[in-house]
């Protein structure tokens, strides 16, 4: 009989007299607050002395009393991190091994013991991936029932692939690791929860072409894969393999656009290699998020300033979405010499604020979405300390003091806002790595995002240019499509999604694709969103991992 990792198998009689108290009394509990208060008078009732965490409570209920009427509001106080689940998918983090994880030794990048490069092991995402020893189905396995546990909704499973350089590793271990993940997703939390048996729960596929196929109608179904790499390490047959891992969406360490201050932090990479990696990837349908460190050795709080505005007016870069890594000086790096030798002045927290509140108010455009601010570290890990581990919420104050009001996506995307109608059908148009990008949004009056789509006109298909991958020439395609919102199962109709929201952008989409006269449009699919392509007439082509739909 399966039980999940500290549940208090020996109290499970006095959880189940607990959870079904608060089953009983649920029209009363109205507030977290409230039903903390509940628990607390029924465990001195029944002479507990346990204070149960709320996952505990919930799996008894779904364990032994599923048969009882559970309301809605009361799941709702169960759930844990109600956020993770708000942009209508949950993000699953898993990390590649820690040996051999990158080539390249960057004056800021930290290399710490069992850890992958430029992580350390006292994150506590990579705490995870040790106590899984990094193995995917296991991190896959332990983070999902975690999320179930924690009442979200584990349908649509967006996978973030992390640690080092993942084209570095060799191609069997980066082709087995995703297969891990599609297995692990491939099986059923719901019936092993609620019954505690193995048996019909794992599906371990043969291979992974076999793994993908499940997970098109598997409970938990991948939407996307994203990986960490190098502009250097993305060439031609880079992209198609992974293509065939399912990835969809590649984040690439840039850094810094200066010439100078890449050779200066000995990145190994020059500008022109990003220019290609951009164009390979978006012409090859991957959404695109870059890495951008303010403060490195070099440069100044103007260098960076206009360094973001070259990132957003150069036609041959602008990507989708971003992650800031302000510079940190961190043990176990070369840039703590520098700074003890006074070869190296941090970023103070004044000018960090100074640009991220110019990028905010003068150079965001409507079609990103800023990922992060700044990362997660612990006291531990740095060496210096320049800036709070509260910075987010200190710079939200500074937002808000000079009235700026961020347009990226993710400070605009619907959450748990109410609607305000109508609903208006955007797009916005402009020219990246040489080819033609439409940014089309569903927002309500408050210009809150319910759901976006990006369509690509390729540079292949406006100069009638072949292409290295045959079957998306003379195709228009379909980079990414997005509902926000709570997620909801696929069965079900959310407050955004399923309902019709996907249906009008997509039409909007064949719509121009058509006016630029292209003879097909493809999407680079998620496998597990396939289905919902072929409702709409898109087909898997042979050999591919793109989904087609014929246009003449």
């Amino acid at each position: 009989m399966y039980y999940p990792p500290n549940y208090p198998v020996e109290e499970k009689e006095q959880l189940i007299k607990l959870t079904e108290q608060i089953i009983k009394n649920q029209d009363s509990i109205t507030s977290r607050e409230k039903l903390r208060k509940k628990i607390n008078r029924i465990i001195e009732q029944i002479g507990y002395k346990r204070q149960p965490k709320l996952w505990m409570i919930y799996f008894t209920y779904l364990r032994f009393l599923s048969k009882k009427q559970i309301s809605e509001k009361l799941l709702d106080l169960l759930r844990v991190v109600k956020i993770r689940s708000l942009s209508g998918i949950v993000p699953l983090s898993v990390f590649t091994k820690p040996e051999d994880s990158c080539p390249y030794n960057c004056v800021y990048c930290p290399i710490a013991e069992n850890a992958p490069k430029s992580y350390f092991p006292d994150e506590a995402a990579v705490r995870r991936a040790i106590r899984h020893n990094y193995d995917p189905f296991e991190q896959t396995f332990g983070r999902l029932l975690q999320f179930y546990l924690s009442g979200h909704n584990i349908n649509k499973v967006d996978v973030i692939i992390q640690g080092g350089t993942f084209s570095f590793y060799p191609l069997d271990y980066r082709k087995e690791f995703v297969k891990r993940i599609f297995d692990a997703c491939n099986c059923d939390y719901e019936q092993l929860i609620k019954t505690g048996s193995f048996k019909k729960f794992y599906k371990k596929a043969k291979d992974l072409n076999s793994a993908k196929q499940i997970n098109e109608t598997a409970k938990s179904r991948i939407v996307g894969i994203t990986i960490e790499t190098r502009p250097d390490f993305i060439n031609e047959q880079e992209i198609i393999f992974l293509r065939k891992l399912g990835v969809t969406r590649v984040e690439l360490g840039v850094q810094t656009t200066d010439e100078n201050i890449l050779r200066l932090i000995k990145r190994g990479h020059t500008v022109n290699d990003l220019y290609k990696a951009t164009y390979l990837l978006k012409e090859a349908g991957f959404k695109v998020t870059y890495h951008l460190m303010p403060g490195l050795p070099g440069s100044t709080v103007e260098k960076d300033i206009a360094m973001l505005k070259e990132v957003f007016t150069d036609e041959r870069l602008k990507p989708d979405s971003i992650k800031f890594y302000p510079t940190q000086v961190v043990y176990n790096s070369q840039l703590l010499n520098w700074y003890q030798n006074k070869l190296y002045k941090p970023i103070t927290e004044q000018e960090l604020t100074k640009i991220v509140l110019e990028f905010k108010k003068n150079i965001v455009p409507e079609w990103l979405r800023i990922q992060r601010l700044v990362r997660d570290l612990t006291k531990n890990d740095i060496a210096v300390a320049t800036f709070p581990a509260n910075y987010r919420q200190n710079l939200h104050q500074e937002l808000k003091k000079q009235n700026i009001h961020c347009p990226c996506i993710r400070c605009r995307e619907i959450r748990n806002h109410k609607i305000k109608p109508p609903i208006k059908l955007k797009t916005i148009k402009y020219k990246s790595a040489n080819g033609l990008e439409y940014f089309i949004e569903d927002c309500d009056s408050n210009n809150r995002v319910l759901g976006f789509l990006r369509l690509r006109i390729p540079e292949h298909q406006i100069n009638k240019n072949s292409f290295f991958i045959k079957p998306i020439s003379e195709s228009a395609l379909i980079r990414e499509l997005h509902i926000y919102g709570k997620a909801v199962s696929f069965n079900e109709k959310g407050k955004t999604q399923h309902r019709g929201l996907g249906t009008k952008l997509i039409l909007q989409a064949i719509k121009i694709a058509k006016k630029h006269n292209c003879q097909k449009i493809s999407v680079i699919s998620g496998v597990g969103v396939r289905n919902y392509y072929r409702k709409f007439g898109f087909r898997l082509e042979h050999n591919t991992d793109y989904m087609f739909l014929n246009l003449s």
